[in-house]
């Protein structure tokens, strides 16, 4: 599911809970639109946003090794983690990208048939799924960690660093518009907490869409 049908999801079902009515469905809104952003997954302290963008008409992928080759340097140099946004976005699909590592322990990006080394062997251990294909409709995140002096630690950033939910709160919060007799405060709690479980659960969060 999309960010946008999952907004609409929690939306309709708080609204309905709490009365069905144009404040009820308003307030589910607002608040579930305010879960995305406010769980959105954290930046690492002290460390950098990168991004890489392919040209969707003419993709390139010797612009993504060279993303990768100056991301990894500045993890390596600066002792702080990064975030890579990668984008290859591509009309009808094609070409397909993917990261691998070989034998040799280097990581490869795999353009259909063509598969071309980082030539930085050893240094990419990966905590994501090999291989990892890029998505053509939606942008990926890693999120690249220095691991001892030389070697970088990959993840997928949405499974890698979460900001918490405040679910006792929330839990409060309804009981007290339930006491209060409150169909706005409780639909508002209910589409922050049914979108926060949503996103959760999400295998592609929201700062991962187009």
């Amino acid at each position: 599911m999309t960010q946008a049908v999952l907004i609409l999801l929690a939306t309709a079902s708080a609204g309905l809970l709490a009365g069905a009515s144009a404040p009820t469905f308003l307030c589910a809104a607002c608040s579930a639109a305010a879960a995305t952003w406010l769980c959105r997954p954290a930046v690492p302290p002290g460390g950098h946003d990168l991004y890489a963008t392919l040209d969707p008409q003419a993709p390139d992928g010797s612009h993504l090794l060279e993303a990768l080759r100056e991301t990894l340097a500045l993890v390596r140099s600066t002792r702080k983690p990064a975030r890579l946004r990668l984008s290859a976005f591509t009309p009808r699909g094609r070409p397909v990208f993917s990261l691998d590592v070989n034998r040799t322990g280097d990581l490869e990006l795999s353009c259909d048939n063509r598969r071309t080394a980082l030539k930085m062997p050893g240094v990419w251990l990966p905590d994501h799924p090999l291989p990892l294909t890029l998505p053509h409709t939606r942008s990926i995140t890693l999120l690249l960690d220095p691991c001892g002096a030389e070697r970088v630690r990959a993840s997928l950033a949405h499974a890698a660093v979460r900001r918490p939910c405040p679910w006792p709160a929330l839990a409060l919060a309804v009981v007290a518009a339930c006491a209060l007799d409150a169909a706005s405060l409780l639909a508002a709690t209910l589409g922050f907490a049914f979108q926060s479980y949503l996103l959760h659960h999400h295998a592609h969060r929201a700062s991962d869409n187009p």
